[in-house]
């Protein structure tokens, strides 16, 4: 094959070097180059941005995403267009382009996938909106916020309705608890029309990076993301855990509600650390639960309910020992007769203990540890778990009254309340009269008095009856013996607070509350005490 001569090179080369709109500082782009040759009829049918993303996955092997909306939040900020960017126009929807050189650009229009001019369409200008650039490389600015930046950690994270964290997926109020839980420390409410509540409210043209905004969905359920700047937020979606645009997305654009501000001051009332050193036991011993999944008539610490919690914590920190059941609870300790919550209430002080009525069930149905500053902590099933909450208006609502327990305490005094108290849980044995074998009634009141005061009580319920001094109710004192009426006469050791410690059938060794048992105040019979001191 005969080879041109070197004078066809050199005169092609001057060609191209001197051709007008064509210089050494202008680089030719693959997106531009494809996109002037799709000019003509829009066969495929595309959208704007269908364009743009098949001329940039064909031309550059970058995927953006579908929509206008998308492309926009995805791509890096333009200081000064250049051929290849994606530029973006306002008309009844988002659409986007590809740049040219000199104005012109690339977009579908009615007449087909069109060149236009912004220097010389009036249309095209008016409606020009800004443009983003789209590389292999390219990722948004870091927006040296904490919260931000941890939220963008996680985008394409799968959405789970009831998810809150990475592993399992996220659903919009998950996804927010887990960026300011892993950031801050601080336990924010999975429920988004909690969040709206508990933060400062924000006007949505003062919004700042790291603000939380809200919006309403199509079954009148909250949903919220977080604000990372520049109109847009990054939120988790039926699709995954995604940045929108308040402006572009018309879904959320049309749905908004609202914002709200996490303060340094407002956070640190969820903060688990606030309350590590807490003067009241109960706050304090509360801490040590949190995020155990909550479970209805849980009683173990693998899972447990509002009602296990409290009495958990009583008894562990303060020798409080209450009922079990939500309702009981409320019938002991002192009543604060504060009828309707008021936020800044300040009748109520830490370790007072709220119950709520009419949640899961009708009545007395809730309970949880009052914080201070219109916060508690509580095992719920509307957060999955025990958290710190707010108190929002769905709790206010519900909001019954509050019992201070403080004093119901056991006294140590009596030595027979000490050693009663140390065989809580010990089996039931028919005959039984040692710690190792198990009780019997008898043989358990009879133990206990030994172990304190090496008093020799007889055996058996009436013998015990028999030998004591008769003692009014409401004069005996902790140590002494209530009697009642069963199959035989049966003895317990009374530890105060109208509380007494008995060996029983069908639990052992167990405290029993005389206000709220419906088995034992009916077949009371009478109080002994014994003068122990003597012998």
């Amino acid at each position: 094959m005969k080879r041109p001569a070197p004078l066809f090179f050199f005169l092609t080369l001057l060609f191209f070097l001197f051709i007008p709109g064509v210089s050494e500082a202008e680089e030719v782009d693959a997106a531009a180059d494809l996109a002037l040759d799709l000019v003509g009829e829009n066969d495929q049918g595309y959208i704007t941005s269908e364009l743009v993303q098949y001329v940039y996955k064909e031309s550059k092997s970058i995927y953006l995403p579908r929509s206008a909306a998308d492309q926009w939040v995805e791509g890096e900020e333009v200081e000064s267009l250049q051929a290849g960017d994606v530029v973006f126009f306002q008309g009844s929807h988002l659409m986007s382009g590809i740049y040219i050189n000199d104005g012109r650009f690339v977009i579908v229009t009615s007449e087909g996938i069109s060149e236009r001019n912004l220097e010389t369409s009036e249309y095209w200008s008016n409606a020009y909106q800004g443009a983003k650039r789209h590389s292999e490389d390219s990722s948004p600015p870091s927006s040296d916020n904490e919260i931000v930046e941890k939220a963008k950690s996680l985008i394409g994270t799968p959405y789970k309705r009831n998810g809150s964290s990475p592993d399992e997926g996220f659903n919009s109020g998950g996804f927010v608890y887990y960026v300011f839980k892993e950031v801050t420390g601080s336990w924010l409410s999975k429920r988004p029309s909690s969040l709206l509540e508990a933060g400062m409210d924000v006007e949505k043209d003062n919004l700042k990076i790291g603000d939380l905004v809200f919006f309403e969905n199509d079954e009148q359920e909250q949903i919220s993301g977080i604000y990372s700047g520049d109109n847009q937020f990054i939120i988790a979606t039926s699709s995954g855990v995604q940045e929108r645009n308040l402006r572009y997305h018309s879904y959320y654009a049309d749905r908004y509600i609202g914002a709200s501000r996490f303060t340094k001051e407002i956070l640190e009332k969820s903060n688990p650390d606030m309350y590590s050193d807490h003067g009241h036991p109960a706050v304090k011993e509360a801490m040590n639960y949190l995020g155990t999944p909550y479970l209805l008539t849980g009683s173990t610490l693998e899972a447990f309910d509002c009602s296990f919690l409290v009495q958990m914590v009583f008894r562990d920190s303060m020798d409080i020992y209450l009922p079990r059941i939500t309702y009981k609870q409320w019938k002991v300790g002192e009543d604060l007769n504060i009828d309707e919550y008021e936020l800044g209430n300040d009748q109520l002080t830490p370790g007072d203990v709220l119950f709520f009525s009419g949640t899961w069930q009708e009545g007395i149905s809730h309970s949880a540890i009052y914080l201070g500053n219109d916060y508690i902590v509580h095992a719920t099933g509307e957060e999955g778990q025990t958290t710190i909450s707010y108190m929002s208006e769905y709790w206010r609502d519900h909001y019954t009254g509050a019992k201070s327990f403080d004093d119901i305490a056991i006294q140590y005094e009596s030595e027979a309340v000490y050693e009663a108290l140390q065989l809580v849980g010990t089996k039931y044995t028919q005959g039984g009269e040692s710690s190792e074998e198990g009780f019997d009634t008898g043989g358990f009141v009879q133990y206990v008095y030994n172990e304190a005061w090496q008093y020799e009580l007889p055996r058996y319920g009436r013998q015990q009856w028999e030998e004591g001094t008769k003692v009014s109710r409401d004069d005996a004192e902790p140590g002494d013996i209530f009697f009642f009426q069963g199959a035989s006469i049966i003895p317990a050791i009374y530890v105060g607070n109208n509380q007494m410690i008995v060996a029983t059938n069908s639990y052992g060794v167990a405290l029993i509350d005389l206000t709220t048992s419906d088995y034992w105040p009916s077949r009371y019979i009478g109080a002994r005490t014994y003068d122990t001191e003597s012998e």
